[in-house]
């Protein structure tokens, strides 16, 4: 459990309150945000953005970022507040080790909030002013890169481009020395061909980003130019633009390997360039990260039927060898024999491979789904639900799609119910209501909590028997078309 909260700050005026207090005694702003969280200190402060820690009666501790309105001009409010907003919509849907997990966003005193996971650590910028000659060590830096690949790629997989890598924007975790990619106020959906705002940081920006257009390739050359910085100590902002002298030049201790691979991440050209995160992680001496790489599915446990399965994929031929990290070898004791003729599903001849029938599914489902906008949503719909959910004996059900579900519900909850209570009451209600209209194959997605609308729920009576609340309640699910 952590530590009580001591005491509750003002995001306003900045003045120390009792942690049990409830508005501010010198401005008298509400300093319980979102009925839930209490601001403890104050970790970034400057233009029009703030970094909180905070935490909740229960003693977790939470990020709050805020957004802060002082704007000039109703063009550039409009602006920052949908950028904001369009950061949390991003970052709800996003499940990766390396992203901090987005629990709520909301307005509060006229500012915009999102609750995040709080990061126990420093980001890079930081790290590099106290680290000795300004710089990192290769085994050091290709463990970091090992990840912030992955996280490029992860994203680069869903058509979102991050544009704003930089060693600012990645924190270090001090218990376990692992990166989290933060700040996604100007990730984009990438688009071919259009024409953007130009936004990013000088220095590690590429050039086609200047004109307004970025691509995955993009994020390469800016995570190259990161790196170039860790090892070099060389600062691309104090440089003339696009200047990157090959590393062993500064460093010649720096594996040849890995300058060849940051030196084709830095290419001016885009066609010159990796094509993808993915490629330029392949090039780097990972093996020094000594990390294990993203599985490739982070989908849900699914119960498989053995005898359903089979019966399934049993037109479709066995492939010859599984993708296993280390093969075993045939039994010795038994001596060859031909391969015998596929026995029907009902009896089968050789004991069952679970994973036979899953990579069928998981190829053909692929195969079907390549080029498609949003098919890690379909995926999830297929696939989503409760990890205890068998799938259905046969295929020719009518086929689930993913859409929003939006349902303004009413519960009633025991007088004195806490947040969490009040919101499962809401999430079982919401899940009634699926099912009642949609029937009983209809799923919720597990990776994207509905939300709520408008805020936290609102009382509308109390009485003996309760309290009565009502909000609407938002969420994606997967069901048969209406």
């Amino acid at each position: 459990m952590s530590a009580p909260i001591q005491r509750a700050l003002c995001p306003i005026c900045h003045t120390d309150n009792r942690a049990d207090a409830k508005f501010c005694q010198k401005c008298g702003n509400n300093i319980w945000l979102n009925d839930r969280y209490r601001i403890v200190r104050a970790i970034k402060e400057g233009g029009m953005g703030a970094v909180y820690e905070a935490m909740d009666d229960s003693g977790k501790r939470y990020a709050l970022k805020a957004l802060i309105d002082r704007f000039t001009d109703p063009a550039e409010r409009a602006d920052g507040i949908a950028r904001f907003q369009e950061e949390a919509s991003i970052l709800r849907e996003l499940q990766h080790p390396q992203i901090p997990r987005v629990y709520s966003d909301f307005l509060h005193g006229g500012r915009y909030y999102l609750a995040m996971d709080f990061i126990q650590g420093d980001d890079l910028e930081d790290l590099l002013r106290h680290q000795p000659n300004g710089r990192y060590d290769e085994a050091t830096v290709i463990r970091w890169a090992d990840q912030i690949a992955d996280v490029l790629d992860y994203l680069h997989e869903r058509r979102l481009i991050y544009r704003d890598v930089k060693p600012s924007n990645i924190m270090i975790e001090r218990a376990t020395g692992n990166v989290k990619v933060v700040d996604f106020g100007i990730a984009k959906l990438f688009q071919p061909n259009e024409r953007g705002t130009l936004i990013g940081t000088p220095g590690y920006s590429p050039p086609e980003q200047y004109q307004g257009q970025a691509t995955p390739q993009s994020d390469v050359f800016a995570l190259g130019a990161t790196l170039h910085h860790l090892l070099t100590g060389r600062d691309p902002r104090d440089e003339p633009p696009f200047s990157f002298p090959p590393v062993r030049k500064l460093v010649p201790s720096v594996s040849a390997q890995t300058e060849r691979a940051i030196g084709r991440a830095l290419e001016m050209e885009l066609d010159k360039r990796w094509l993808s995160a993915a490629a330029f992680r392949a090039a780097l001496p990972t093996e020094m990260a000594k990390r294990p790489r993203r599985p490739a599915s982070t989908q849900p446990t699914v119960t498989l039927d053995p005898a359903v399965m089979a019966a399934q994929v049993a037109p479709v031929p066995q492939p010859q060898r599984a993708r296993q990290p280390k093969p075993q070898p045939a039994p010795k004791a038994k001596p060859a024999s031909p391969p015998a003729a596929p026995a029907p599903a009902a009896k089968p001849a050789k004991p069952f491979r679970w994973w036979i029938p899953l990579l069928v599914v998981v190829v053909a489902g692929s195969l079907i789904a390549l080029g498609q906008p949003g098919v890690s949503d379909k995926i999830t719909g297929l696939f989503g639900g409760d990890t205890s959910t068998t799938i259905p004996a046969t295929l020719t059900t009518a086929p689930l799609t993913v859409q929003q579900y939006k349902k303004e519900l009413t519960v009633t909850v025991p007088a004195g119910s806490d947040q969490d209570t009040i919101r499962e009451a809401f999430m079982q209600a919401y899940t009634q209501a699926v099912t009642q209209e949609f029937g009983p194959t209809a799923r919720i997605n597990p990776n994207v909590p509905p939300t709520f609308e408008g805020g936290a729920p609102v009382q509308t009576s109390s009485d003996a028997s309760g309290e009565t609340y009502r909000v609407t309640v938002n969420g994606r699910i997967s069901a048969p078309p209406r």
